[in-house]
């Protein structure tokens, strides 16, 4: 939802990177993989509760996420194994985060696994209604839009790793978001499916 009013803001700044990396042969899919090893190495620093760091290497995966699809449209080097590669590394970076929390404030257990719940139910309602769906876009497949994408999940990531004191009551607000972002999505689908298959 956020990323819907910034990104058209920061693009032109991504474009400028991106047009930079293209004449050095630098592909979308590398790109993915730098942002999912800054993501991984986020999850592994939030383990050892070195947050100042986390932050950092959780910035770079997302500069990085939004970089991989800007190269990909810049380079005309679009494909779906790429989207549904970045897929999977987005949502495998989301639960390092987690497990690293879960190493650092372990008390905070029940909400670690609502959050991998409520992921699996949004991801799940997001690859239907991209199968689904027409594409009207310009990704590789329709990208339907949710009150909670990685924007807001990151900003929550970000609060958690600056407040940990609050780790369960924010956990808590961005797993009704997303269960209700996944409920919401179910809905839309299930009429969908009802009225076109």
């Amino acid at each position: 939802m956020i990323e819907n009013h910034v990104r058209p803001k920061a693009q032109p700044f991504f474009n400028k990177i991106g047009a930079l990396l293209i004449p050095y042969n630098i592909t979308p899919n590398m790109i993915t993989l730098a942002a999912f090893i800054s993501g991984i190495f986020a999850g592994v620093m939030v383990a050892s509760d070195n947050m100042k760091i986390a932050i950092l290497f959780l910035s770079l995966s997302g500069f990085f996420d939004i970089l991989d699809g800007t190269v990909a449209r810049l380079g005309n080097r679009t494909q779906k194994i790429g989207a549904y590669v970045d897929l999977i590394s987005d949502r495998l970076v989301e639960c390092f985060i987690i497990l690293g929390f879960a190493f650092s404030y372990p008390q905070h257990s029940l909400a670690y696994i609502i959050f991998l719940i409520a992921v699996l139910m949004h991801f799940s309602t997001f690859a239907v209604a991209g199968a689904l769906f027409p594409n009207a876009g310009k990704k590789s497949m329709h990208y339907d839009k949710s009150i909670v994408e990685r924007t807001e999940a990151f900003f929550f990531f970000f609060f958690m790793m600056l407040f940990p004191m609050y780790i369960f009551e924010a956990l808590t607000i961005l797993n009704t978001l997303i269960i209700a972002a996944a409920v919401t999505r179910f809905a839309r689908v299930w009429n969908y499916a009802k009225l076109y298959t």
